[in-house]
């Protein structure tokens, strides 16, 4: 009973240092967020002027506090928008244990790092390219004798919708490498679904809000096919790399050093006491060995002497067995201490 809540209680308190890990990243990625949102309201004035460079013509709101509500969307805006790399960050810390043989802290900055370009390029790709190309083909439809007087909140929806769409979409090669880093993907598997992934572009590009026409819609489903051939190649060329030279992984290791050095010292003492029976093999009689006699042509071979050609010193033996085994020991614990140490089933439960 005893063990069982031992067993029970680490379990318990594995699972409730999680939690507070958790609790804790939530809390800083709120900070960041907070931090990020104080910024845009700071810089407000200039966001906006950025923001209306697409449309170019004032913005418009109908109730007494739009213009409050305006500054605090764009305030949110910018403070989600510069959170996002943060929040990958956290998350891919959260679950960098469980991958700790294919994710490296390395790996995961390399990676945060990626994730932050292309989100920054997806953006600017949404602000530059696709949202012109949308605001031209709506201006195409206005009706003699109507004016259009677009709402701040309605053309901030529209703006943020083209540029969180595009962020997401300029994600596929770095989730496409992480996936293939955690489980590799065989490249005949992923040159048989571009059918899949052409078709998807199209059909993601049709429901968009913001593509109504033929050129945005294919604007959007161009960078969606584009960038799944680049991680095809970009998967391509890690394959090779890694046929080249294979990756060495790390041991995971159950026992301690301490542990495993019992176990030596017990294996060295078992040879050595072996050892007690060198002097009683040494006073026996070996008799020659007998020929074999055979109906081939026999050659006089002479006997061999098999026995000690010098007297054998049992203490001696057992001395130069124990120094030789010490130093094995002593080389495997260090070499033990530097390796990982990871958590074993028994000691979870």
């Amino acid at each position: 009973m005893k063990k069982r809540s031992a067993k029970k209680t680490t379990g318990e308190q594995v699972l409730m240092d999680h939690v507070q890990e958790l609790r804790i990243r939530i809390f800083v990625c709120a900070i960041v967020l907070v931090i990020g949102g104080i910024i845009g309201y700071i810089f407000y004035e200039p966001i906006l002027a950025w923001l209306r460079i697409p449309l170019g013509q004032d913005l418009y709101y109908s109730s007494p506090a739009g213009s409050f509500n305006f500054i605090i969307k764009v305030s949110s805006m910018v403070g989600v928008l510069a959170a996002v790399p943060f929040l990958f960050y956290q998350l891919i810390m959260f679950v960098q244990p469980v991958f700790a043989k294919k994710l490296s802290i390395k790996r995961v900055i390399f990676y945060t790092s990626g994730s932050v370009m292309l989100a920054m390029v997806g953006a600017l790709f949404a602000f530059f390219v696709i949202l012109p190309g949308a605001l031209k083909f709506f201006a195409g439809f206005q009706v003699p004798g109507l004016s259009a007087l677009i709402d701040a909140d309605s053309y901030l929806n529209f703006v943020t919708n083209a540029i969180v769409t595009f962020i997401i979409v300029f994600q596929i090669p770095l989730l496409m490498i992480i996936i293939d880093r955690i489980k590799p993907i065989s490249p005949k598997k992923l040159f048989s679904m571009e059918k899949y992934v052409i078709l998807g572009g199209l059909v993601v590009s049709l429901f968009v809000p913001f593509a109504l026409d033929i050129t945005t819609s294919l604007l959007i489903a161009s960078p969606i096919i584009v960038l799944y051939n680049i991680s095809v190649v970009m998967i391509l060329i890690r394959h090779a790399v890694m046929r080249k030279s294979p990756e060495v992984m790390p041991i995971a290791v159950t026992q301690t050093a301490e542990e495993i050095a019992l176990d030596d010292a017990l294996v060295s003492d078992f040879f050595a006491a072996k050892a007690e029976h060198v002097p009683e093999l040494q006073l026996q009689s070996i008799p020659d060995p007998t020929p074999i006699q055979s109906v081939m042509k026999q050659s006089s071979v002479p006997a061999m002497d098999v026995k000690p050609s010098r007297p054998v010193d049992a203490e001696q033996l057992r001395a130069q067995a124990r120094l030789r085994r010490e130093q094995q020991i002593a080389e495997r614990v260090a070499l033990y201490n530097t390796l990982p140490r990871f958590r074993t089933m028994t000691d979870i439960r």
